[in-house]
């Protein structure tokens, strides 16, 4: 498969920002690599190219952090869909270094909204067989 055995991954490099007084990145930090790779997996996945067709909203994030990422080291961000439900899915992440040595592990749940009624609503069936032709059925337990 790929570094970290998930069925997308992105790999991030720690730059000077992301790193706080204690020299390691901040815990902040690791939901927006999370986000990195949420938004070219999704993208990738859903085949949209404009984030203004993303009808989703984050209404959940989880992150585990077991070693510190330290400036210039290159981050590999796997992630896969775990988890579908009516209108909402799970996503699930692993960070981890070049050389292997696991970062951080994180969980998101994401909504499909429709943000002019302001309501969910479920998801598509083109969207699930898409998912699934991806990644099949990884992290979905089948």
């Amino acid at each position: 498969m790929n570094q970290t055995n998930f069925p997308y991954e992105t790999e991030i490099e720690v730059i000077f920002r992301d790193v706080d007084a204690m020299g390691h990145v901040n815990n902040a930090v690791f939901f927006t690599y999370m986000e990195t790779a949420r938004v070219k997996y999704v993208t990738q996945v859903f085949e949209k190219t404009d984030l203004l067709d993303l009808p989703l909203i984050l209404v959940k994030a989880e992150c585990n952090y077991h070693s510190p990422a330290l400036l210039g080291e290159v981050l590999v961000v796997g992630i896969g869909l775990t988890r579908f439900g009516r209108s909402s899915f799970d996503l699930t992440y692993r960070v981890e270094v070049k050389n292997g040595r696991l970062i951080a592990s994180g969980h998101t749940v994401q909504v499909m909204y429709d943000y002019v009624s302001r309501s969910a609503f479920p998801i598509p069936e083109d969207i699930r067989e898409r998912v699934l032709a991806f990644q099949g059925d990884w992290g979905l337990g089948g």
